[in-house]
């Protein structure tokens, strides 16, 4: 078939919005490894010393750094991915919206967060062992990371809130968006509780940033399989 002039202004937008999905699958893939290199899980808990966390960012200050590099170019691509899923929300919605607008805010708020906490991070290890307060920049970088979570909760909330009342739209990532957009919540509790696993550098850490990997994912596929329809529901094949 021909392809018309309005599946010819379609084709851009789609490239764009599988270009995000690409990027949004390697963001995940650059995570996961940021977090095998790492070994998160033993990391010193929230009651560990100053002394106890410069030893254990001394004793691995080079894996550390090299999966913050990796962390962090993930994290950089979130915001590709972000812009990409606001497009799509758009042109599956026919305008811009509320919901897709703080869903686009909610994103870039989250990232800012996430990279401010990755920049204290690379202090401690940049400094490591000489860190002048190495318990201080611990626990500042997770705060962060922790703070993250509202502005995460903001923009899958929002996002949730555009796909499941539009049958056009997978609603299945929606569920998986409220999911993560709940858990984001109870990721403040961290910054409140002094002990175990919901503590600022319990294992909550880990486990809550599961669940927007896992929307990510969803989402990514969801923006790689994606067409454009125009108004005369004229199919434009990315």
């Amino acid at each position: 078939m021909a392809i018309t002039t309005r599946e010819q202004a379609g084709s851009t937008p789609c490239k764009a919005i599988k270009l995000a999905g690409v990027a949004g699958v390697v963001s995940i893939a650059l995570g996961i490894a940021g977090s095998i290199v790492d070994e998160m899980q033993t990391f010193p808990g929230t009651g560990a010393s100053a002394g106890e966390i410069a030893g254990y960012v001394d004793a691995h200050r080079s894996a550390l750094l090299v999966a913050m590099v990796l962390s962090t170019a993930a994290v950089g691509l979130l915001l590709a991915f972000g812009v990409g899923v606001w497009l799509w929300l758009r042109e599956r919605a026919g305008s811009v919206s509320v919901l897709s607008v703080c869903f686009l805010v909610g994103l870039v708020s989250f990232v800012t967060l996430l990279l401010a906490g990755f920049t204290v991070a690379f202090v401690l290890f940049y400094r490591a062992p000489n860190a002048p307060d190495p318990r201080l920049l611990y626990d500042l970088g997770f705060g962060l990371l922790a703070m993250s979570g509202v502005p995460t909760a903001l923009a899958l909330g929002s996002y949730a809130g555009q796909v499941l009342r539009d049958s056009r739209l997978p609603g299945w990532t929606g569920w998986i968006a409220v999911v993560a957009a709940l858990a984001h919540i109870v990721l403040l509790a961290s910054l409140v509780i002094a002990s175990g696993f919901f503590s600022l550098e319990g294992g909550v850490i880990i486990a809550i940033p599961a669940t927007l990997f896992a929307w990510i994912l969803g989402t990514s596929i969801v923006l790689l399989r994606t067409t454009i329809k125009s108004d005369d529901e004229l199919v434009a094949d990315c």
